[in-house]
């Protein structure tokens, strides 16, 4: 195949392998709308804005640039742990994305797969594990790493330049990432409007073996 020009394939999690944008759209709603109603329709604007940036980061920034207050100690801990408790087995039991199981299965053994994402690593292994999914990845990073340098990683670890790995994620924090590590780009529309301005784009990975054809072409 066309696609084995890649020395290796990186894939966000959360809305390019498991559509689990909404569930965690809803959930940070939930986390929010009680004790912050009167900052709901700032806060929920913030999160579609940084999707893609660790969720530690999005609470300190919440603190910072909208209640304009220093969270309490262990308030931070304290939002991670209720977020986790409202979205993790809805999650864990979530849709996989159209095609995305059929092409890891496909070609996981022909080129190494990766996955860069912000959800904290243990976390992340924890739910590849649950799905089945683990015996596809060469391997899956996590926060606190950011997407940027496990590209890079990547790259060496599979002793290539990075413009031989292709990352396909579905936000702008996610193209910026690629661009940054000097990694090719693929985006997974649907999450956010703003991808659609991407060169190169599917609408689900039913559609991923044939765009990476063309791209090697």
């Amino acid at each position: 195949m066309a696609s084995l020009n890649f020395r290796a394939i990186v894939f966000d999690f959360d809305g390019v392998i498991i559509e689990s944008v909404g569930i965690k759209k809803q959930s940070y709603r939930q986390l929010f709308e009680e004790e912050f109603s009167g900052h709901l329709g700032k806060i929920l604007a913030y999160q579609e804005s940084r999707g893609g940036v660790t969720r530690r980061r999005q609470f300190e920034e919440i603190y910072e640039s909208i209640l304009r207050e220093e969270p309490g100690p262990g308030r931070v801990d304290a939002l991670e742990k209720r977020y986790v408790g409202l979205m993790f087995e809805r999650v864990v039991s979530a849709s996989l994305v159209p095609g995305a199981f059929d092409f890891l299965e496909k070609f996981h053994q022909r080129i190494d797969l990766f996955v860069a994402s912000t959800t904290p690593e243990d976390e992340l292994n924890h739910i590849v594990r649950e799905r089945g999914l683990a015996s596809f990845f060469k391997d899956v990073y996590g926060a606190p790493m950011r997407k940027a340098e496990a590209l890079g990683l990547i790259a060496r670890r599979v002793g290539c330049a990075p413009g031989e790995i292709v990352f396909i994620g579905d936000y702008p924090t996610d193209r910026e990432a690629a661009e940054s590590a000097g990694v090719p780009f693929i985006a997974r529309l649907g999450s956010t409007d703003e991808m659609e301005n991407c060169p190169e784009k599917v609408r689900d990975l039913t559609e991923l073996a044939a765009l990476l054809e063309r791209m090697a072409g």
